[in-house]
């Protein structure tokens, strides 16, 4: 069975309270800063707050494959930052979570555009799908992973510019999709 901390419940209640309580004006300060240095190549290695962690290309885009494609920790992020808002969510509501799983993937845009000319392509849609195992009802698992949606700043921020289709299984039950596309908010 997935364990959660016991204090869980108290630390994400806090953490809620400190965000609503940042008014507009005051200081800015970055949530974390990443460093980043070459290696070999295509090889990078990034450090933050003590660990790090190694970015490469396969050997097919000329790296060495020492690492996953930034590209592979862009999606991770996106979907890891909305699992532990998921967590926090279910601790906040005393929603039980006996398993949380995830899988995302990112679909790139055709390139189009003239021939010889470099056009900019980026993401235009990204699939993720949330599982989870848990007596609870269908309504309580849709409610935290509706309040992760609005909680986790990754997603937040990448739905502001890419459609993000969430789709929801609710012990091997499909609760449905949903896109979340805040280009147009």
């Amino acid at each position: 069975m997935f364990k959660v901390e016991a204090n869980l419940k108290e630390i994400a209640t806090r953490q809620l309270s400190q965000r609503r309580a940042r008014k507009d004006g005051e200081p800015r300060r970055p949530v974390t800063t990443v460093h980043c240095k070459a290696l070999h190549g295509l090889q990078f290695r990034a450090t933050v707050e003590g660990h790090s962690f190694i970015s490469d290309e396969g050997e097919e885009a000329g790296g060495h494959d020492a690492g996953p494609a930034p590209l592979r920790y862009f999606l991770a992020g996106i979907m890891m930052c909305h699992q532990v808002w998921c967590v926090k969510s279910s601790a906040v509501a005393d929603v039980r979570l006996d398993r949380l799983e995830g899988e995302i993937s990112g679909f790139i845009e055709a390139g189009g555009g003239e021939a010889g000319k470099e056009v900019e392509r980026g993401f235009d849609l990204i699939k993720y799908t949330v599982t989870v195992e848990s007596p609870d009802s269908a309504d309580s698992i849709h409610s935290i992973v509706e309040a992760a949606t609005r909680r986790c700043p990754a997603f937040v921020s990448a739905s502001r510019s890419i459609p993000i289709e969430v789709t929801i299984l609710h012990n091997d039950k499909n609760l449905g999709a949903k896109t979340y596309d805040r280009r147009r908010a």
